[in-house]
């Protein structure tokens, strides 16, 4: 019997980014290898995050084929305003 998958994201630590979005709330986080953003979702005013999927930062846009193209360039704007304040 094979054991579950580890969970793609520790939810424990703070994330790079939460947004909300159209009554959902999006989370980014680094992935586990460190080679993708994890984007996880749950509805507004819920605890429980659900692990949406992969994306990839392309220069200034995240592409991902979990999440509609609309979703991805609220994301993205919101990533790269996060971004800028790193520096």
């Amino acid at each position: 019997m094979a054991s579950p998958p580890a969970e793609p994201v520790n939810y424990e630590s703070p994330a790079l980014l939460e947004i909300e979005i159209d009554g959902t709330d999006y989370r980014m986080d680094s992935g586990k290898q460190g080679t993708a953003l994890c984007i996880s979702t749950r509805p507004s005013g819920t605890w429980d995050w659900t692990f949406g999927g992969e994306a990839r930062w392309d220069v200034n846009y995240l592409r991902s084929k979990a999440f509609d193209r609309r979703t991805l360039e609220q994301l993205s704007r919101a990533f790269a305003q996060a971004l800028e304040k790193m520096d």
